[in-house]
């Protein structure tokens, strides 16, 4: 038998002879009170030294159960010994029904039918108390109850006439009625006792689930935690040189400079470009899992999306050979468009790299309420065993050795994430050697929307800032130097500060207000760049606008940025998208002027 079980009965036993030990003041009382009324219905028929006697030793025997009561709660028993407690107690019961059961030889009155009738009776209600006292303990129960009733069942047929033997016959029936109520009895009593502790275990054993559970919970948040400090520590240390190298190389890829030397920057603008696409996977990915994204739904048309899609994977698909198609009718959808934008983006670009020859294909078909977005190509295919894996982190088909070249192996992971952000269903169809489809469902608008028509952008080398002064805040001195050669190559005046603490006086010698502050998150020990704008708005213009720059995203750190009116640019920053944000706000700047 299993030890729990073991234990289990152990238990049980031990609640069994606790409570019939708790049962003994009203056993007592029963007894003492029983015992008078015996007495003073058989005065006037038996010899009073036999009722004194019997009586006697009826209290001294509850007396010695006393004892064993008092020596019960001054020691309460461990479960291993409360079966030699039960048998003293089982003991105790036996006398006690011996003691009840002289009553039925000595106290019978042969001549007397209703003297007989009253001891019959009163030793039956003493034997129908002791069932609702004792059967929780069925030793003790069988202990009292059989010396009790069986000595005047005796008594009665040894008076040898049909009405005693009727009597003794009737009252063997009550006795065995009794004895099976008392088995019932102490059968559903046991069972229940035996539940509650199993219960008892199941809760103790919920408990210590519960515990591990929170243990490992909180060895996970920890571990979150860790990996979200690690994450952002490594992402702004990284992004640091990154993000200067790439400022210095497009400063110089301004200037006159021979054939081969603009291939050299060329290129190293190309490898800051790629760079930047993998910390944005990963940022991206931190950013999913930390629940940073959060959709902001709304409805627009979708063609203008794919005809962007196509127009930026036009050129990459031409040199590798590849036609690309983009096909979509009229329709509106209700989705993030930017979240939207990045899982078909990632879509495409797997498709592509993925494609040796051929073409990929992106269409889209309304059907029941719904946009059917599919990425075709006539690619390598997927088998079935990878078709379970490609959405995991880092698992690239046909790229075993994890050429770095092929990508970090996130795109698919990143449409997953933001496809459960949004609840679209993602599903993929490929054979191998004839290529790869993805879908995705994606709810039709309720009404056609018209986009907007397109403001042209200025590109970056045709940027003037000319009297423009621009204040950069940086801690690190190559990153406030290669902004300072950039900006200034686009005409404006900067100023450039490490803590921001000497911008105020700075900008009073100059004698002209900022018209953009570009401040970085990570300030060193010091204040942040939140709060070193805040302080400079304060002393010369709330109004002056500000682009914070950061290598990292803190869960809470947009809402606070929002809540500023700052604008976000993550490192490393690409000069084309920074021109075009400084455009933006300076144009809302002299537009709010005039």
């Amino acid at each position: 038998m299993p030890t729990a079980v073991l234990q289990r009965d152990l238990l049980v036993h031990a609640e069994q002879v606790r409570v019939l030990y708790s049962q003994l003041p009203k056993s007592m009382a029963g007894m003492v009170v029983g015992g008078l009324v015996v007495i003073g219905g058989m005065w006037n028929q038996i010899a009073h030294w036999i009722l004194l006697v019997w009586y006697a030793a009826l209290l001294l025997h509850q007396s010695w159960r006393l004892q064993l009561f008092l020596r019960y709660r001054r020691s309460p028993p461990a479960a291993s010994e409360a079966k030699r407690r039960g048998i003293h107690w089982a003991v105790g019961a036996g006398i006690s029904g011996m003691v009840w059961g002289s009553a039925g030889i000595f106290m019978f009155v042969p001549e007397a039918p209703a003297y007989q009738a009253f001891l019959i009776i009163v030793l039956f209600v003493v034997a129908a108390g002791a069932l609702t006292l004792l059967a929780v303990h069925s030793l003790s129960f069988h202990a009292f109850l059989l010396p009790t009733i069986l000595p005047v069942i005796a008594r009665a047929a040894l008076e040898g006439n049909t009405v005693h033997w009727f009597i003794s016959a009737a009252c063997l029936v009550v006795l065995v009625m009794l004895l099976a109520i008392g088995r019932n009895l102490n059968r559903l009593l046991a069972e229940s006792l035996y539940n509650r502790f199993e219960n008892v275990e199941l809760i103790t054993e919920l408990k210590a689930q519960k515990q591990v559970a929170d243990e490992a919970r909180q060895a996970s948040e920890t571990a979150t935690r860790a990996r979200t400090q690690f994450f952002a520590a490594a992402s702004h240390d990284l992004r640091q040189p990154l993000h200067a190298m790439g400022l210095f190389a497009a400063a110089l890829s301004q200037k006159p400079l021979a054939p081969e030397v603009l291939g050299i920057v060329n290129n190293i603008n190309s490898s800051v470009h790629t760079l930047e696409s993998l910390f944005n996977e990963l940022l991206d990915i931190y950013k999913i899992d930390a629940g940073a994204v959060q959709p902001d739904l709304r409805d627009f048309p979708i063609k203008p999306m794919l005809d962007r899609l196509r127009d930026e994977f036009l050129a990459e698909a031409f040199e590798n050979g590849l036609l690309l198609t983009s096909q979509a009718g009229d329709c509106s959808v209700r989705s993030d468009p930017v979240l939207l934008e990045r899982i078909l983006r990632n879509l495409i670009s797997n498709a592509i790299h993925h494609t040796p020859r051929g073409e990929v294909a992106i269409t889209g078909s309304a059907r029941d309420g719904k946009l059917l977005f599919e990425v075709r190509d006539t690619g390598v295919g997927i088998t079935e065993e990878d078709q379970l894996k490609i959405f995991d982190e880092f698992y690239q088909v046909g790229n075993p050795g994890g050429a770095r070249a092929k990508g970090l192996g996130l795109g698919l992971s990143i449409v997953k994430r933001l496809c459960g952000l949004l609840e679209y269903p993602v599903r993929v169809r490929a054979q191998v050697g004839r290529g790869s489809t993805f879908s995705v469902e994606v709810p039709l608008a309720n009404r056609l929307v018209h986009a907007p028509f397109p403001q042209p952008m200025t590109p970056a080398s045709q940027c003037d800032l000319s009297g423009r002064l621009v204040v950069v805040i940086d801690d690190e001195t190559t990153i406030v130097d290669g902004m300072k050669a950039l900006l200034g190559g686009w005409g404006a005046t900067v100023i450039g500060s490490a803590t921001g603490e000497d911008v105020v006086s700075a900008v009073h010698v100059a004698g002209q207000l900022p018209d953009l502050i570009i401040a970085d998150y990570h300030l060193g020990a010091g204040p942040d760049g939140i709060e070193i704008a805040r302080r400079i708005r304060q002393d010369l213009d709330p109004e002056i606008p500000v682009i914070l720059v950061t290598g990292t995203m803190a869960p809470d750190l947009l809402e606070n940025a929002r809540a500023d009116r700052l604008e976000f640019l993550h490192k490393p920053v690409v000069p084309d998208k920074l021109h075009a944000l400084i455009n933006r706000k300076v144009r809302r700047l002299d537009s709010a002027a005039t």
